[in-house]
C-alpha cells in the first residue's frame, strides 16, 4: 500500500465531526469541524460532509480516497452504517456507495475504535506488533483488535467490545443488559458520578461537573486520597477486564488511549499490577501495556489509511 498518497480521514463523533487530509500517517491539513446537533437529519448532515470533502479536494486535488470512522455498528465490508451510538437517524445507510458515487474516490467506513487501533498499529504505540489490543476510554469504552497483523472485526463486525464484557456477574446492567459490564464503571460520566458520591460522602461536596478525568488527575497529583483511591479502583477494574482479553487473545501489546489514560501512572500502575497478579508470567513477561501515541488524531489517520486500501 502506498502511504505517500493523500487521503481524507473523517473522525465522526457524537458531538463533532473532524475531517483532515493525511499523508504517510501524518495530518497535513484540517477541514472545517462539523457539529451534528446543528443538522435536522442524516441527509442534511451527509450534505455537510460532502461540502467539507469538496473543499479539501479543491485545496489538495491529488487526494485519492476518503475514509470515515463512526461510533456504532458498521459493516465495513458491505459499506453500510447499521446504527450509530449517539446520532439519531442513521439506520442502514449505504455510506461507501454514496461516497464513491458522489466523489469518485476510493472509500471506506470503519468503526471508530477499529480505525484508532489500525492507526496505532501502523504508525503509533503498536507499531511492529503482530497482535495488538487498543482500547480507548471516553464516554464509553472502545476497542479495536489487530490479530496476525490484520484488523479483526468478527462475524458481524462487532468484535472487541471490551466495554460490554462483565467484570461482575451480579453488577448493575449495562446498556445492552450485561450485568457489571466495564462501561458501567469506567465511562467518563460514570466515573464522574462515582467521584462526586465519594466526595459528598466524605463531607467535601463536589458536583459531577467538577469530577472530570482532568479534575481527578489534578486532585490526585496534589495528594488527594479520594482521587488517588478512585484511580486505583478504576485501574483495577480496567485491568480485570483486560485479564480476560489476555487469556483469550495473548496479545503482545495493549494500547490504552482516551481522556482517562492521560492520568499516566495513576491509572497504568494499577492496570499493570492487576494484570500481573491475575495472569501467568508466560503471558505477562513479554506483554507491553502502553499509552496511545496518536491522541485524538488516531481515528482520522486510521480511516485515511483504510481508504487507501479500499
Amino acid at each position: 500500500m502506498n502511504h505517500s498518497q493523500k487521503s481524507i480521514g473523517i473522525d465522526f463523533g457524537g458531538t463533532s465531526i473532524k475531517p483532515a487530509v493525511v499523508q504517510n500517517g501524518v495530518i497535513i491539513a484540517r477541514g472545517e469541524t462539523i457539529y451534528p446537533s446543528k443538522y435536522e437529519n442524516s441527509l442534511t448532515l451527509i450534505e455537510a460532509l460532502f461540502d467539507v470533502i469538496t473543499a479539501l479536494r479543491a485545496a489538495h486535488p491529488e487526494i485519492v480516497g476518503v475514509g470515515i470512522g463512526l461510533p456504532g455498528f458498521v459493516d465495513s465490508k458491505a459499506g453500510i452504517v447499521h446504527t450509530l451510538s449517539n446520532v439519531k437517524g442513521w439506520n442502514e445507510v449505504p455510506m461507501v456507495r454514496m461516497l464513491r458515487d458522489r466523489t469518485g474516490l476510493k472509500a471506506a467506513i470503519e468503526n471508530d475504535a477499529n480505525a484508532m487501533a489500525y492507526a496505532e498499529y501502523l504508525h503509533g504505540a503498536a507499531k511492529g506488533a503482530q497482535n495488538a489490543v487498543c482500547i480507548t476510554l471516553g464516554t464509553g469504552v472502545g476497542c479495536g483488535l489487530v490479530l496476525d497483523g490484520k484488523l479483526f472485526r468478527g462475524t458481524r463486525f462487532a468484535a472487541g467490545e471490551v466495554g460490554h464484557m462483565s467484570i461482575d456477574l451480579n453488577g448493575p446492567r449495562g446498556v445492552f443488559g450485561t450485568p457489571g459490564d466495564l462501561e458501567v464503571y469506567v465511562g467518563n460520566k460514570q466515573t464522574a458520578e462515582r467521584a462526586s458520591r465519594l466526595f459528598n460522602a466524605a463531607g467535601r461536596p463536589r458536583s459531577v461537573e467538577q469530577c472530570t478525568p482532568k479534575d481527578l488527575d489534578e486532585l490526585a497529583s496534589q495528594g488527594d486520597t479520594i482521587a488517588i483511591g478512585l484511580w486505583e479502583q478504576l485501574g483495577t477494574e480496567i485491568g480485570a477486564a483486560l485479564v480476560n482479553v489476555i487469556w483469550l487473545l495473548n496479545p503482545d501489546v495493549i494500547v490504552i488511549g482516551g481522556g482517562v489514560a492521560k492520568a499516566g501512572a495513576l491509572i497504568f500502575d494499577p492496570i499493570r499490577r492487576t494484570i500481573r497478579d491475575r495472569v501467568s508470567p508466560l503471558f505477562y513477561e513479554q506483554l507491553k501495556i502502553v499509552p496511545a501515541e496518536l491522541g485524538n488524531d488516531a481515528g482520522i489517520i486510521g480511516c485515511a489509511d483504510l481508504a487507501l486500501e479500499a
